[in-house]
């Protein structure tokens, strides 16, 4: 299988905007994905047994880093099945060795650039490991004991991706500011994911919120499985909500520091950027997302219309702010305060 067709296959929405970035950036950007995506994918299917999990997360760095012989035998002899229902998974995880070797192809910058963001995921996917056990009773809920354990995996997980990208961007150059911002947006586009993600990780007996969050409201982890009591998690959702609209609110000002030329870079920031805004207003609006049913999400046209307006907007860094800023301020009047 050919690299484009599995960033197609894996990342539908993200696919689209690596599909506008220059060559050279797809090039490095598609490898640090799929090999953060396959690390990912490890971590969290039910195909192979705890302990093989938390072997290959904990060895996964340094097998891209030194492509290890040995290491990569014991990979491959793994047990996949042939369960169709993980046919996607199987896929992925099968072409490890295509992904290795275009991060071989890389220059010494490049690869150090996707070392770096690979470990960070892979550091937090142990912790999340070791932390969330399969030998929990599935009726127990375990939270992350404080708001700075759900800041840290938002950090590792997306924003080191997000300094990835800045660096990307900036092509060896150094810009602390520029740095720091990218970190913020990925950090926002993952509390996304925690937020619209509730009900299925519940499913599997773990939160990613501070269970202070939940104490304060009268609330102990396996009580989130009664879908009646929403009404009091509310406010946690809202004081997260707050938590991604601080950090994304630093997107336009981002924007302005890629030159106008770059105008495939600027899409590939702006489009998440207002996809994510999207998605929080889904959250907002969802009637329970405690229950899977409620999972939100935005409609799909919201994707194409975006697309189909980028033109008008690319070029402009007053254009983009307005439409981001009417955005962010719909749905910071909708959001309680804190």
């Amino acid at each position: 299988m050919d690299f484009d067709t599995l960033l197609k296959e894996n990342a539908r929405t993200l696919y689209l905007s690596a599909k506008v970035m220059p060559r050279k950036q797809r090039q490095v950007f598609t490898v640090a994905y799929l090999l953060c995506r396959i690390a990912d994918t490890i971590a969290d299917t039910p195909i192979l047994p705890l302990k093989d999990r938390i072997y290959f997360i904990s060895n996964y760095p340094n097998l891209v880093k030194t492509q290890d012989k040995e290491l990569l035998a014991k990979y491959l002899a793994l047990n996949l099945g042939v369960d169709q229902k993980f046919e996607k998974e199987i896929i992925l995880l099968e072409n490890l060795p295509l992904c290795l070797d275009a991060y071989k192809n890389l220059n010494k910058r490049e690869q150090d650039d996707v070392l770096e963001v690979v470990t960070a995921v892979s550091n937090a996917m142990d912790w999340d490991l070791n932390y969330f056990t399969d030998g929990d009773s599935p009726y127990l809920i375990k939270a992350v004991p404080s708001s700075k354990e759900t800041e840290d995996y938002c950090a590792a997980m997306a924003g080191a991706p997000g300094v990835f990208w800045a660096k990307l961007l900036l092509n060896g150059k150094k810009n602390k500011k520029f740095i720091d911002q990218a970190r913020q947006i990925g950090i926002a586009l993952q509390i996304t994911n925690i937020l619209k993600d509730i009900a299925a990780d519940i499913k599997l007996g773990r939160i990613y919120l501070p269970i202070v969050d939940l104490t304060k409201h009268s609330l102990m982890p396996q009580d989130l499985h009664e879908k009646k009591n929403y009404k009091l998690f509310l406010p946690i959702v809202y004081k997260w909500l707050h938590f991604g609209l601080e950090n994304i609110s630093v997107t336009p000002e981002f924007v302005k520091q890629i030159p106008f030329y770059k105008v495939f870079a600027r899409a590939a920031v702006m489009w998440p950027a207002l996809w994510a805004l999207e998605t929080y207003q889904a959250i907002l609006c969802s009637r329970n997302l405690l229950d899977i049913k409620y999972h939100p999400k935005f409609a799909r046209k919201i994707i194409y219309r975006t697309m189909l307006l980028t033109p008008f907007f690319v070029w402009s860094n007053t254009i983009f702010t307005y439409i981001f800023n009417k955005k962010y301020k719909a749905l910071k009047a909708l959001l309680p305060r804190k």
